[in-house]
């Protein structure tokens, strides 16, 4: 697809992207995670988060808004509305539970499970496989290319600080601060998802997202402090370097994709999605289904429970 005229402004359309715009944000993915846990209520929302209500109400009207949250009457005493999960919403389960299985591999403290499969009764650490051959889904084992929903779109400028909520045991206990660190802002998972593309040079990364430097510099720094992105000199006069995934950022593929797919399935055109993914283990399209570690059957909210973390 080539770049159109008049392009300064425009950048490729993602799911990804259009994904981060709506749950890149720290609160967002903290309301969330509460929901899946059950909470429903503003009130038990600003007790367990100690969020300002009027930060609160900001999130919960947004996620109104797409669809993902819908508005009930409460069944709780002196509560008026309840905020549950929609089909929408619901169909983020598998984003989380890869980004949680990312974070038991990475962030020591929650180096144990997160759920329970009911089916077969065992604590599981959730595995994304290919729907065709139920091979785990590895990035170096995916090609891509563009779809027939492939466009360019116009960045979105509304500047939006990373957001920064104060420690507390509750908050913590089933996210760690580094994933937030990780996915709490539309752009670090954006510069770090580059690297998937082969996408690692400053100025690239730069063309690419319309990113100003000053903005880039603080992603890439923070990816490379957490041990995402390592920084490799590729020149020496003067001096430049690139930024390579480790291991710990390609472990982050399974979510990326799981994200992906979310994407496409309510943010694609009639057209269809704009990215095509190829598992080449098997050659068919890439179709990811997140199953039990243990009887490798789909997981579902209904047939897992949350284990507590403390």
């Amino acid at each position: 697809m080539d770049m159109p005229l008049n392009s300064r402004d425009l950048i490729k359309a993602t799911s990804v992207n259009r994904v981060l715009e709506i749950i890149g944000d720290r609160w967002v993915l903290l309301i969330l995670q509460q929901c899946f846990l059950g909470v429903y209520g503003f009130e038990e929302f600003q007790k367990r988060l100690d969020i300002p209500r009027s930060t609160l109400s900001t999130r919960l009207a947004m996620l109104v808004e797409q669809a993902i949250l819908s508005k009930t009457p409460s069944t709780t005493p002196n509560q008026r509305l309840d905020y549950r999960l929609t089909k929408k919403g619901r169909d983020l389960f598998d984003t989380a539970l890869m980004a949680l299985v990312w974070q038991q591999q990475w962030v020591p403290r929650f180096n144990r499970p997160v759920v329970k499969h009911l089916t077969c009764g065992q604590p599981t650490t959730p595995v994304l496989v290919c729907a065709h051959c139920q091979q785990p889904i590895h990035a170096r084992e995916v090609t891509y290319r563009d779809g027939p929903g492939a466009s360019w779109i116009a960045r979105n400028k509304r500047r939006r600080r990373r957001s920064t909520t104060a420690s507390s045991p509750t908050r913590t206990l089933a996210v760690s601060k580094r994933l937030l660190d990780l996915l709490g802002d539309r752009w670090t998972p954006q510069v770090v998802a580059l690297g998937f593309f082969g996408i690692r040079r400053f100025d690239e990364m730069q063309k690419t997202l319309k990113l100003a430097s000053n903005i880039l510099t603080d992603r890439l720094k923070l990816a490379v402090d957490m041990g995402v992105l390592e920084q490799h000199q590729y020149q020496t006069r003067p001096p430049r370097s690139e930024y390579r995934l480790t291991e710990q950022g390609l472990a982050l593929y399974p979510m990326l994709v799981a994200m992906t797919q979310w994407g496409d399935r309510w943010y694609t055109n009639n057209e269809g999605p704009p990215l095509l993914l190829t598992h080449t283990l098997c050659g068919q399209p890439l179709k990811g289904v997140v199953v039990c570690g243990d009887c490798r059957t789909p997981l579902t909210p209904k047939t897992t429970q949350p284990i507590n973390q403390s």
